[in-house]
């Protein structure tokens, strides 16, 4: 009992120590010289934040128009193409023996007027014998030099001529329509045959590929994915409560990954509301260094949505230890150590939310201070 109560003394008096810094032993020394700021309120922007996504500016998939296997593919994911470059090929066995078939339909219509063609000179000059014997004869018949049933004959034959010629000018008529028809169904199936080649509609980049050789490609199946490659923009969903602070124009504060913010533009509000999120999409113009990012990276974007006073102090004389922020106050001619709850950093302000008043004085350096240090202020 007696060994036990030796140790108890002096561990009340540490307890009791660490309970009160009033009762600890300030460190000796000249006073310190230190820059102090004083905390003080300042209006800031309220900042409205949004996760949104990098987008190419001019971003389309190219689908399938025909069914077929693919025969190849030309591109791949991150290579530039040009405009009306050869992408992807399929298998166009169909499309192909349909326009021989057509091309054949139309050599076999330009036959055809052709004979219609002769068939016609033919009937005009048999038209026009006819009609020459029948006034022939006319005037015969006038004189009393032939029979009235003479007459009646040449008459027939003219009209009969004439009938001949009429029908074939519709021959002719028909074989022409046959062309246009055979011609229509010519282009249709080299159309048709042309959707087999998928072209790059302008330059641009690869974003994503899709298919490889030898897959079943149908109607509306997505190949390819290309960009424009320019500048891009990033694209993200806006609560619908904030439609009436966002303005196209507006400057706002892009943040992707581990890069500097960057100052947007806002270029494009979409004005319909999706329905199950109850948000818009707002698109956001990057500037021109931002070139060189990938379409799909995460992004945060910041709206500025009002201003109201805050409670700040410069950024540097905050210091952190673990979770814990703190500052250094200058008080009664000491440095003090203070714990604070830190806010949102507004360039070389950060916002203090608990810990400090506004007017007390921090120092603005602290590395170089410990607390309970006698400080001296710099004028």
């Amino acid at each position: 009992m007696r060994l036990r109560a030796r140790f108890v003394v002096p561990l009340i008096a540490v307890a009791a120590a660490c309970g009160h810094p009033e009762h600890a032993v300030d460190p000796p020394g000249p006073p310190v010289p230190v820059a102090i700021a004083t905390a003080h309120e300042e209006s800031l922007p309220e900042l409205y934040r949004a996760s949104g996504t990098v987008r190419g500016r001019t971003t389309i998939a190219l689908t399938s128009k025909v069914s077929g296997y693919v025969r190849a593919v030309r591109v791949g994911a991150g290579d530039s193409v040009a405009a009306g470059q050869l992408l992807v090929e399929l298998e166009a066995n169909e499309s192909r023996a349909g326009v021989g078939r057509q091309r054949a339909e139309l050599a076999h219509a330009i036959d055809g007027r052709a004979e219609a063609t002769s068939s016609l000179e033919a009937a005009r000059a048999a038209e026009e014998l006819a009609r020459t014997s029948r006034d022939r004869v006319a005037k015969l018949f006038e004189t009393g030099a032939v029979a009235r049933q003479a007459l009646d004959e040449a008459e027939a034959q003219a009209r009969s001529a004439a009938a001949q010629l009429s029908a074939a000018e519709a021959r002719v008529r028909g074989a022409s329509s046959a062309i246009e028809v055979a011609r229509a169904a010519l282009t249709q199936g080299e159309v048709s045959l042309d959707y087999a080649r998928v072209v790059a509609p302008f330059a641009g980049r690869v974003v994503e590929r899709r298919v490889e050789p030898g897959a079943l490609a149908s109607p509306g199946m997505t190949l390819l994915v290309i960009d424009d490659g320019g500048r891009p923009r990033v694209e993200t969903n806006v609560e619908e409560s904030r439609a009436a602070a966002i303005r196209i124009g507006d400057a706002v504060t892009v943040e992707i990954g581990a890069q500097a913010p960057l100052t947007g533009t806002v270029g494009e509000i979409v004005p319909s509301v999706d329905v199950a999120s109850r948000s818009f999409v707002v698109k956001v113009d990057l500037p021109g260094g931002a070139s060189g990012l990938r379409p799909g990276t995460f992004a945060r974007v910041a709206f500025a949505t009002g201003a109201r006073a805050r409670l700040v102090v410069p950024t540097t004389a905050i210091t952190s230890l673990g979770a814990l922020d703190r500052v250094l106050v200058a008080e009664g001619g000491r440095a003090r150590l203070r714990m604070i709850t830190r806010g949102e950093v507004r360039g070389p302000w950060t916002e203090v939310l608990s810990g400090l008043s506004a007017g007390e004085q921090v120092v603005v350096d602290p590395a170089a201070v410990r607390d309970g240090a006698p400080v001296e202020v710099r004028r």
